[in-house]
């Protein structure tokens, strides 16, 4: 850090955000290092009892999540007075960039950087006209990372060590796909599946679902971890029925059971099958539904996405709640990122 901005921090003064602009990004596509193997493509293998899988049986159909603009393809850009920039992305294109550009920048730039707290806040209220929720979500946190982003290398500090530093703590991996066989093949000793089956497959589905994952479990032993993720697409009934038939094969967790404004069905699931250990979150945005989740013991862990739950300031909100409530906190897929390996260090 040089000499002026050690001064200018030491007396007190603001680092103030002069712009914030969106902008699209296009991250090169890295070739295969492996041969495809024969057979189905993983795709196909990984097809999921999506919500819409309500109305078809079509595996393909059931797993089509693919929208326009959902490929982390919106940067961030905060600049700071001295020059400083950080960046953030998140997903879906026009829509979240014209909230970042619209919305949010006019609410916070002048503003001073290190007002995180501050800054997120006039964000979720800017946009509380409305709802803070889903999209909303998702531009708030690609601002919010890039702020994280900007205050690190303001200070010369890794992120991390803004957030307490290192928790000097290994934590286990797992891998999620169908493909369990190949995973295990790789070194991975817990492992997540998904199902393929909802409500229309009835009780065929929770049969097949049965063999697949009693074939699963004699595969990795009993001592591996194994869970399974519904991503959204069952009803309190099928969930049920489905826990019950499992229970034999001691799932470490079944996921994002329902969806996830129907926290209702959460509570009616629990009271009905006390003895599961549940997950979900990662289609939760902001910080009340994890509130709620914890206050009326819903869930046993918490998944927040550091892109879809609002950034990395929620994302240390939603932590507080969970160890107050004495719950666990597994981030989904985008702890993978460099912002969410930051978050867990």
């Amino acid at each position: 850090m040089t000499v002026c901005l050690v001064a200018y921090l030491r007396r007190g003064e603001s680092m103030k955000i002069v712009s914030v602009e969106a902008t699209k990004v296009n991250y090169p596509r890295l070739k295969p290092m492996t041969v495809p193997r024969p057979g189905p493509s993983r795709s196909d293998l990984n097809a999921q009892a999506t919500p819409l899988r309500r109305y078809t049986k079509d595996p393909n159909f059931g797993f089509s999540r693919k929208v326009p603009g959902g490929d982390r393809d919106v940067g961030c850009i905060v600049t700071l007075e001295n020059g400083t920039w950080g960046f953030g992305f998140t997903d879906h294109g026009r829509t979240t960039a014209s909230l970042i550009e619209d919305y949010l920048a006019p609410a916070i730039e002048g503003r001073d950087v290190m007002s995180t707290e501050t800054l997120y806040d006039l964000m979720i209220r800017v946009t509380s006209g409305f709802g803070t929720n889903a999209l909303v979500a998702y531009a708030i946190a690609a601002v919010d990372l890039a702020i994280w982003d900007a205050k690190g290398k303001m200070l010369e500090k890794p992120v991390y060590s803004l957030l307490g530093g290192s928790t000097d703590i290994l934590k286990p991996l797992y891998s999620t796909g169908n493909d369990t066989w190949w995973q295990k093949e790789l070194g991975f000793e817990n492992f997540k599946r998904f199902s393929p089956y909802g409500p229309p497959d009835g009780i065929e589905g929770i049969n097949r679902l049965e063999e697949e994952i009693a074939e699963a479990r004699e595969l990795v032993g009993p001592d591996a971890e194994l869970m399974l993720d519904f991503w959204m697409g069952l009803d309190v009934e099928t969930a049920v029925r489905t826990a019950e038939r499992l229970r034999p094969y001691n799932l470490k967790w079944l996921e994002d059971a329902f969806l996830p404004d129907t926290l209702d069905e959460y509570e009616r699931f629990r009271t009905r099958v006390p003895w599961q250990t549940l997950a979900t979150g990662e289609h939760w945005y902001g910080i009340y539904p994890f509130f709620h989740a914890a206050k009326e013991g819903l869930v046993d862990i918490f998944q927040p996405d550091i892109i879809w739950c609002g950034g990395l300031t929620p994302l240390i909100k939603i932590c507080h709640v969970a160890e107050s409530a004495g719950l666990s906190v597994i981030p989904h897929g985008s702890g993978g990122t460099a912002y969410g390996q930051h978050a867990c260090y």
